[in-house]
């Protein structure tokens, strides 16, 4: 019986826990590079403008978003040069 407890107790843990990472995945590509731009400021322009030096294209974050968005990430990491 205790095993069966244990047993419901993880699997409600894991579907509260997906659901809410499936939320934050639901904001939209130029939500989240204005809360980068928000909180890094001007890091976050000299990343967008080695990502436009390399090609991406920034203005319609729509079509490469999520690549933008790694690359500025791992910019304002330290990990593009």
């Amino acid at each position: 019986m205790r095993a069966w407890i244990v047993v419901v107790t993880v699997l409600a843990t894991v579907s509260i826990t997906s659901t809410g990472l499936a939320q934050q995945d639901r904001r939209s590509v130029s939500d989240r590079l204005n809360d980068m731009k928000a909180r890094y400021g001007q890091t976050y322009e000299q990343c967008q403008a080695l990502a436009e030096s390399r090609g991406y294209r920034l203005s319609d974050p729509s079509q490469d978003g999520g690549l933008i968005m790694m690359f500025i990430e791992g910019c304002i990491m330290g990990r593009q040069r």
